[in-house]
């Protein structure tokens, strides 16, 4: 089993990147603290992954305190599966 490539995008600070995960399986959301700022994190939400290429698109959802983020990760992915996405 080989590592998955993360591909984030849409953040407004930091732009696009890929970062190498070790999971078995992307999961829905990441959370993602940020360096330049202890305590704030940016969240994503899972556009679409392939299993093949074990590539893991997510795009940009809010960046803040945890406590705010989170429940917008939430209603995006709501948004997203109600979608299809």
């Amino acid at each position: 089993m080989g590592h998955w490539i993360y591909e984030f995008k849409g953040c407004p600070d930091t732009g696009c990147y890929q970062q190498i995960a070790n999971e078995v399986e992307p999961g829905e959301v990441v959370v993602r603290e940020r360096v330049a700022g202890p305590g704030i994190v940016d969240g994503f939400v899972r556009e679409s992954f392939d299993n093949v290429m074990m590539v893991a698109h997510f795009r940009w959802v809010a960046t803040g305190d945890p406590s705010t983020v989170m429940p917008e990760l939430l209603r995006a992915f709501a948004v997203a599966r109600r979608r299809g996405l």
